[in-house]
């Protein structure tokens, strides 16, 4: 319950930041178009998030909510001999390091995701994307510092170093 209520304070957040996110969005696409940066026209199409992406990203949110807690799931137990019981059990992997390209998208969703399955999160995203995931994340750790979560378990690296 206390990962739901995160995640609503999450949605939240970057609903509150939609201009932030939007307005440095605009910035990583105005520099992606550049005929110097050499970014694909495939990959430009990705980068941006705004209008409905950026609601149905910020509606998926919400819809995590509605799923079942998956920690603690039982997915297996049997009895193998008398006292001796084998039980699978569902639970968190600890921290997830997840790379992607320019699809600030993703960022919304893994960490979200990650929050959901009670794991920490090291986002890592393409160099044309690093404004609108820092806002992003911004956001993300907004919502979660006005919940019972830790603002920590989701971090971004910018940089190979």
């Amino acid at each position: 319950e206390d990962r739901n209520d995160a995640l609503v304070r999450v949605a939240d957040a970057l609903e509150n930041a939609k201009g932030d996110i939007e307005a440095a969005n605009a910035k990583d696409c105005e520099l992606a178009s550049k005929p110097e940066a050499g970014v694909a026209p495939a990959l430009q199409s990705r980068l941006k998030f705004g209008g409905s992406k950026f609601r149905d990203t910020v509606k998926g949110v919400r819809d995590l909510t509605k799923l079942s807690d998956p920690i603690g799931d039982v997915q297996l137990h049997r009895e193998l001999d008398k006292g001796l019981v084998l039980k699978r059990v569902t639970v968190p992997l600890g921290v997830l390091g997840i790379i992607f390209e320019a699809r600030p998208d993703a960022a919304v969703q893994i960490a979200s995701l990650g929050v959901k399955s009670g794991n920490g999160v090291l986002l890592k995203c393409g160099r044309e994307a690093v404004q609108s995931c820092t806002a992003i994340v911004n956001a993300i750790k907004d919502g979660l510092g006005r919940s019972k979560a830790s603002p920590d378990v989701v971090a971004l690296l910018t940089s190979r170093e």
